[in-house]
């Protein structure tokens, strides 16, 4: 995942959430970043213009992801945070669309 300040950890969560349609802010709210720190990851992460990708698209990311979630010593990923987010895109609406720059 690159050279970062932040863990695998939250780059995975807030990559995951990215896909399924949250918004930076509440991204941010569960993964305890602040918006600029969300921002970066989504900027830098393989899914940064996701309004690019079609929902389709973006549910096929989002099962990758969720395939990797718990590694071989069956831990999961994100440490748990995600137990209750169901792994399942949301379309987006105008505001949620980041432009790639």
């Amino acid at each position: 995942m690159g050279k970062t300040k932040h863990s695998d950890s939250s780059i995975y969560v807030v990559w995951v959430l990215w896909l399924i349609g949250m918004s930076e802010k509440k991204i941010g709210l569960v993964a305890s970043k602040g918006g600029k720190q969300v921002s970066g990851i989504v900027s830098r992460s393989p899914y940064a213009n996701r309004s690019a990708m079609s929902d389709d698209q973006r549910q096929k990311a989002l099962d990758e992801l969720a395939s990797v979630r718990v590694g071989e010593d069956g831990k999961k990923m994100d440490g748990g945070i995600l137990d209750r987010i169901p792994m399942k895109i949301i379309p987006l609406q105008g505001r949620q669309l980041k432009r790639s720059k």
